[in-house]
């Protein structure tokens, strides 16, 4: 017992160390692209998320996981839908309630590397990756710049990011109904506004300005707050299905995984039942001893006594013990007195065993001929012995 708690605590020791190494050490930066509003790592937009209430005087941000049909319902009628993902390929069904809610006065802004399918088609949208599409990338510059277009905006103040984030842009818009309010360095479209009936759209093809780590570099945020000036000051919605997808916490479970001190306590109390489970496993007694129990030699026994009465060749007695022991199984059984076997006895016992009146008959007669005989043979013993068996067995 006491080598099992120095081992345990040696282990306890080394798991403490590294949870202490795991607080002290600095956390690395995670560049994994997720536009989540609550992710605080240089590609998250808990910063945006942060800033959309004073964009909008103070209107709280409504969060969500759903497709824009699930959400049309719930919508205020002037409202105001924020959509920020790699790329936006909403089929038929989101496509018409998101342009019907827009015709009836709602606005919505969505941002995204890629324009696809069904909305890309109906509102006769392309981009283009010039990153990857580009002719000759090893003379692109390291950074790009973006600026407005609009009259309201001074067209000469550029804000910068890495030209690998920023690097999409219109290739084909609808220019009866489309007005660009911001271009590249390029001056390739990338910020596009489209009245459509008593609303509007804004679709933008960077939204790697609305991240973490540009939002908080230099004046970038003036490029946020002013896209923003073309929206009403109504209530704003968000949802982040069209890049994480439905992200709820639909057990306690995920729910813990994703909120690190629960994370950390759910580990810790992994590790301490596994540990738990490995020191008590071992035994705390000696082995008991297997007791053969006494072996039931009553069948051998009397296997060995009726050889003993078949070779002496007594069938007399043998036949006698048998006619005995199926008496005495009337008596207890069927509680018939066995003194006197007339033709009443045979009827009691025919009715009560379910046997025919004719084998039970036959049965008693070669009983009774049997115990008036002095000697009997072998094929009178084998016939008692079958009709008995027979006549027990119709009765289990």
């Amino acid at each position: 017992m006491g080598k099992d708690w120095k081992y345990a605590l040696y282990l306890i020791g080394v798991i403490g160390i590294y949870v202490l190494v795991k607080l002290i050490v600095p956390k690395e930066n995670s560049w994994a692209v997720t536009f989540a509003h609550d992710d605080k790592e240089p590609y998250g937009t808990y910063a945006f998320d942060q800033l959309l209430p004073s964009f909008f005087k103070g209107q709280s941000v409504k969060n969500s996981y759903k497709t824009f049909y699930e959400l049309k319902d719930s919508l205020d009628a002037n409202g105001n839908v924020i959509i920020i993902a790699s790329s936006f390929n909403a089929g038929k069904a989101d496509t018409e309630a998101l342009l019907h809610y827009v015709e009836h006065g709602g606005t919505a802004f969505i941002s995204a590397n890629h324009f696809y399918d069904y909305f890309a088609d109906t509102l006769g949208l392309a981009t283009h990756d010039n990153f990857i599409n580009s002719e000759n990338p090893f003379t692109r510059l390291d950074s790009a710049g973006i600026y407005f277009t609009n009259n309201q905006f001074d067209s000469t103040q550029l804000y910068y990011y890495k030209s690998d984030n920023i690097h999409n842009y219109f290739s084909k818009v609808d220019s009866v109904h489309a007005t660009v309010i911001a271009r590249n360095d390029q001056s390739r479209p990338v910020t596009l506004r489209i009245a459509r009936g008593k609303g509007q759209l804004i679709l933008n093809c960077t939204p790697m300005t609305f991240t973490n780590i540009y939002l908080l570099t230099h004046t970038n945020n003036e490029f946020v707050s002013k896209t923003f000036s073309f929206f009403p000051r109504q209530q704003v919605y968000r949802t982040e299905f069209y890049h994480l997808g439905r992200m709820e916490a639909a057990t306690p479970l995920r729910f813990i995984l994703t909120t690190e001190p629960l994370a950390w306590a759910y580990y810790l109390t992994v590790i301490s039942i596994l540990v738990f489970m490995i020191f008590e496993a071992k035994r705390k007694q000696r082995i008991i001893p297997v007791i053969t129990p006494l072996t039931n030699t009553t069948l051998e026994f009397v296997s060995i006594i009726g050889n003993l009465y078949y070779q002496k060749g007594d069938h007399k007695n043998m036949a006698e013990k048998k006619i005995q022991f199926f008496l005495e199984k009337v008596r207890t059984q069927y509680f018939l007195p066995t003194a006197n076997r007339d033709e009443t006895f045979i009827q009691h016992l025919s009715k009560k065993s379910g046997q025919s009146e004719e084998r039970t008959r036959a049965l008693v007669k070669l009983i009774d001929t049997l115990l008036a005989s002095n000697q009997i043979s072998k094929s009178q013993l084998v016939d008692l012995n079958d009709q008995l068996e027979w006549f027990n067995k119709q009765n289990t």
